[in-house]
């Protein structure tokens, strides 16, 4: 059984809407809602909710910037809550690129955004996204991955052509694990090299898929399959 909290800070109708839905998938358990998001991890805390289902109607800017974080270490006992996020289509992009951090800490929470889907999203994608998320695993809606991997000038002009300069296998590792979600201290965990390595490493990646954020690297290499999904 996965506990969910929900949350809505623009639309009372759309909270109760997530709220029922939740109530009634037979493998969820609504554990709590709050319309707005003060005190929000404090209730989330009381509740031991595993995942956090976010409804946004207009999202702040630097609600879905890549975390400046990304690389911290958090200390203390801290636990992650999986968040599912349902946004506009002008939120894609911001959102695919947030999703490249660890999470963002509340308090002795650490919120980690692990499903991205369209507000319009169906009962059915929406409660098999929070039992994915509640169970580690990384869920992107197919119209968000091709509406924020639309290519910018620079990169179309580049992928036209066949890259002069490969990645190499270890590029093409951790070009993967940031697809995952992994920041650079857990690339460098998993892989047993240094943090340091590994960002001699996301530097050459960026300089040959001519990419200058995260993101976008990932974007372009699902587009020239250089991504394992």
């Amino acid at each position: 059984m996965t506990r969910v909290f929900v949350t809505c800070a623009g639309s009372v109708l759309e909270l109760d809407r997530l709220a029922a839905l939740v109530r009634s998938a037979p493998s969820l358990q609504l554990v709590g809602t709050s319309h707005g998001t003060g005190g929000l991890n404090e209730q989330m805390a009381d509740a031991h909710a595993d995942v956090l289902l976010e409804y946004y109607t207009s999202p702040a800017t630097d609600e879905f910037e890549p975390p400046e974080f990304a690389d911290a270490t958090f200390e203390g006992d801290s636990t992650a809550i999986a968040k599912v996020a349902l946004v506009p289509e002008s939120a894609y992009a911001a959102a695919l690129a947030a999703i490249q951090g660890i999470g963002r800490l509340q308090g002795t929470l650490r919120v980690v955004l692990r499903g991205v889907l369209p507000t319009w999203a169906s009962e059915l994608e929406i409660c098999g996204a929070i039992t994915a998320a509640g169970q580690g695993l990384l869920v992107l809606h197919p119209d968000v991955i091709d509406q924020a991997a639309m290519p910018s000038a620079a990169s179309r002009s580049a992928a036209g052509d066949l890259m002069e300069d490969p990645l190499s296998p270890r590029e093409g590792e951790i070009l993967n694990l940031l697809a995952a979600g992994l920041g650079n201290k857990e690339i460098a965990w998993q892989l047993k090299i240094s943090e340091h390595t590994v960002k001699f490493h996301v530097t050459s990646i960026f300089n040959k898929l001519s990419a200058s954020t995260r993101a976008e690297a990932v974007a372009v290499g699902m587009r020239r399959g250089l991504i394992i999904l």
